[in-house]
């Protein structure tokens, strides 16, 4: 029984652990990460905002064919999992209705000065981009 006690208590000291270094980072502060978007190489820097659990930002992108955009960021942070999405709106050049691009991301925070996770890509044109890998770091 007491086996069973010791067992439970260190789970629960190393689950307080993690869930405490998760709330002491702050993702406040400029973020960048570069990363292969079909065929072309992305550049992103992002600016965030957290408040309690809660991100809102902005983020430019600048291609390797020297195409640039920009657009907003919200999310959540859940102990030390973060959820954001970055929605773009950019024109389609074809002089018809502009694009809507969402960027869905599930990272983790793995250490105060990185992300770690996957991004998918959604656009109004019907163009989607399954889950790819991903880190960002603090600038």
């Amino acid at each position: 029984m007491k086996r069973i006690l010791s067992i439970l208590l260190l789970c629960f000291l190393m689950q307080s652990v993690n869930i405490v270094l998760a709330e002491e980072v702050d993702l406040s502060g400029s973020w960048s990460s570069e990363y292969q978007l079909g065929s072309e190489e992305e550049a992103l820097t992002a600016n965030i905002q957290q408040v309690e659990s809660n991100l809102l930002g902005s983020f430019t992108v600048k291609s390797s064919s020297g195409d640039e955009y920009s657009g907003v960021i919200f999310g959540t942070v859940d102990g030390s999992n973060v959820a954001a999405n970055l929605i773009s709106v950019r024109d389609s050049g074809n002089n018809k209705d502009p694009l809507l691009t969402v960027t869905l991301i599930n990272c983790r925070i793995k250490d105060k000065n990185t992300l770690k996770g996957t991004y998918a890509v959604q656009d109004s044109g019907m163009n989607a981009i399954e889950e790819q890998p991903f880190e960002a770091t603090r600038n």
